[in-house]
């Protein structure tokens, strides 16, 4: 159940960190990092969510509570969400509003994937672009997921926060 956030960077990385606890029957939680790699800050909330529907609700909320408290800065939501219902079922929908609809693409399990399980979402909108699986030999070996990629855009990010959307 762990969570950790690799970063390739350059020399003058500003970093900062905190914990989020989540509810629910599992111990789970959250780091929210904010980091700036010379183009500008942004955060990274990486989470793993619990297997029960009712906990991943609670779980959501108590992500998007804690991330309204926090002074606006782009943000990357990510990790192991463990949600397969779509849409209006999904415990991510109270996520909708502020990250918009969680891309699927199937991650699990690595050697089959027949699950979407693993998510990468962005505020403000334009900011997670080009989501796609890393698909090869060793990740399938490495993890019972395979992970997923993602082209972050901070300059679409800084205009959409401009324009106050």
């Amino acid at each position: 159940m762990g969570r950790l956030i690799k970063c390739r960077c350059t020399l003058n990385v500003l970093y900062r960190r905190s914990r989020l606890k989540l509810p629910g029957f599992e111990p789970r939680g959250a780091i929210v990092a904010e980091l700036n790699i010379g183009e500008g800050e942004f955060r990274v909330i990486a989470a793993h969510l619990g297997l029960f529907h009712l906990s991943r609700v609670d779980q959501a909320g108590a992500i998007l509570t804690g991330f309204l408290d926090l002074p606006p800065l782009p943000s990357i939501l990510l990790g192991d969400l463990n949600e397969l219902r779509r849409r209006r079922r999904s415990a991510l929908g109270g996520l909708e509003p502020t990250f918009g609809v969680a891309p699927s693409i199937l991650s699990f399990p690595s050697r089959r994937p027949i699950f979407a399980l693993d998510r990468i979402l962005g505020w403000p909108a334009g900011l997670v672009t080009d989501l796609a699986v890393h698909d090869t030999p060793l990740a399938r070996q490495s993890s019972d997921h395979l992970p997923l990629t993602a082209k972050v855009s901070l300059a679409a990010a800084m205009t959409e926060m401009q324009l106050g959307r």
